[in-house]
């Protein structure tokens, strides 16, 4: 074995690892035109998750998406929410509206409050 020789270095060479700051993005599939449950399988696929635009509504199981946000193309993180609106056919089959609520009862002016009797 040899021994360094005086201005020899012994040890270990250090080095540095950096991460890339780019986060990981997945495209946001087209769901327009799709059936719902088409809709679901190509998001799961594409790594996105379908939901309403309104938090406080169910998502439909049948219909026809007929629109979402963000656009197919767009490059979002893995897991990103898209909100999708669908056309439930057959008229007033539940699915993708508001439901409606019955006004209390009496004379209203437009703005909603209770005008004099």
């Amino acid at each position: 074995m040899r021994e360094p020789r005086g201005g020899d270095r012994t040890g270990t060479i250090g080095y540095t690892c950096s991460v890339s700051e780019h986060e990981e993005k997945v495209l946001v599939p087209a769901l327009v035109g799709l059936e719902v449950s088409d809709a679901h399988e190509l998001a799961f696929e594409a790594r996105v998750v379908v939901v309403t635009a309104d938090p406080d509504e169910p998502l439909p199981v049948t219909g026809t998406v007929i629109a979402q946000t963000p656009p197919a193309g767009t490059r979002v993180p893995p897991a990103a929410p898209v909100a999708i609106a669908v056309d439930s056919g057959g008229g007033g089959g539940g699915g993708g509206g508001r439901r409606l609520t019955t006004p209390p009862p009496g004379p209203r002016d437009p703005s909603g409050t209770k005008t004099p009797a």
